[in-house]
């Protein structure tokens, strides 16, 4: 099956996310939005473009609880069309991603997949204007490149894809890449309450018009909470990774123990199904969340509750793994915010 034009997909040489970004780019340094772009993107209504492994109800579920700085509506997205939204009166919420491909100093090539949900708000008469002038020929070949070109940054969160995944990708088509987004489980962090929390964080910051960038180590007060609540960790940490072969090498729970062993409070590692749906029942408690997305880690604590960040943690660095040290950190973290 072959999909409609959905998502702009492109194979580039270097560019960088995120795990949770709001502003008009989402690489280099946070840059501040012209005057009015947010005010016009909350007069949209957002049309959501995501995966095909749950169903429409489920993600009204997801919306209904996290997404109300906008009217919504989710489309299928086997009948999307572009060109039906290219107006002021939408914004997009878009599963999408990309391969990186590397040119490296000994001939070969280093590849490496990106995968996130974008939101986005498009120049509907720019980008009419371009097309108008152009032959229908060319207008084909042209009009993905246009709509990239005239397209607005509003936000943007990773969605961490699974190693066989990103293996396999390596020597697929972008077409195919493109099928199994929207059409098979190839994500760790893809569950309705994951989902429910980052829409929330999202929803809120662009309410409030606030700029928020990944690439910052921080903490709020709240953390403190965590000398006395339990930290839940998803399963899917227990999986480990290979660096070596790109491949998952099963499961590790004593690794993942030894780690958490530096951990000066409560912890339980939890099925990402029963996380998730403890989210979707409003259940207030703080869980870890992380996304490996290339050499890239990103480890945060978020409120089940209400999808805020109040502890984020941002690692570059040729290891693939968390380290004993990272938990050290989040325990220095707690420590000074008890202090205050």
């Amino acid at each position: 099956m072959k999909l409609k034009f959905i998502i702009i997909l492109f194979i580039i040489t270097s560019q960088a996310f995120s795990q949770v970004s709001v502003g008009p780019k989402h690489i280099g340094k946070p840059g501040k939005f012209k005057k009015g772009v947010l005010k016009r993107f909350k007069k949209t209504e957002t049309i959501f473009l995501l995966s095909k492994v749950y169903d429409k109800a489920e993600y009204e579920k997801i919306l209904k609880d996290s997404w109300n700085v906008t009217p919504y509506k989710i489309v299928d997205v086997e009948n999307f069309d572009i060109e039906d939204y290219l107006s002021d009166k939408y914004s997009i919420a878009q599963l999408g991603g990309f391969k990186r491909v590397k040119q490296m100093k000994n001939g070969g090539t280093s590849t490496s997949l990106f995968t996130y949900i974008d939101f986005i708000i498009y120049d509907s008469d720019k980008i009419y204007e371009k097309l108008n002038k152009l032959s229908p020929k060319k207008r084909a070949k042209k009009k993905s490149e246009i709509i990239s070109d005239y397209s607005l940054n509003i936000a943007r969160f990773y969605i961490y894809p699974k190693d066989d995944f990103i293996t396999t990708s390596r020597s697929l088509d972008m077409d195919k890449i493109v099928y199994s987004l929207f059409m098979e489980d190839v994500f760790f962090n893809y569950k309705p309450g994951l989902l429910k929390n980052y829409f929330q964080k999202v929803n809120n910051l662009i309410k409030n018009e606030e700029i928020y960038w990944m690439y910052k180590d921080d903490y709020l007060p709240e953390i403190k909470k965590l000398k006395k609540n339990k930290l839940y960790i998803p399963s899917y940490m227990v999986i480990k990774y290979n660096g070596w072969t790109g491949q998952d090498s099963g499961e590790n729970e004593e690794g993942v123990q030894k780690v958490f062993g530096k951990y000066d409070y409560k912890y339980e590692i939890i099925s990402d199904d029963d996380l998730s749906d403890k989210i979707m029942n409003n259940e207030e408690f703080y869980y870890l969340r992380y996304v490996r997305m290339n050499a890239e880690r990103f480890l945060q604590v978020v409120n089940s509750k209400t999808g805020e960040i109040i502890y984020r943690n941002y690692i570059t660095g040729f290891s693939y793994s968390l380290k004993s040290k990272h938990i050290k950190d989040l325990n220095s973290k707690i420590i000074k915010a008890s202090k205050k």
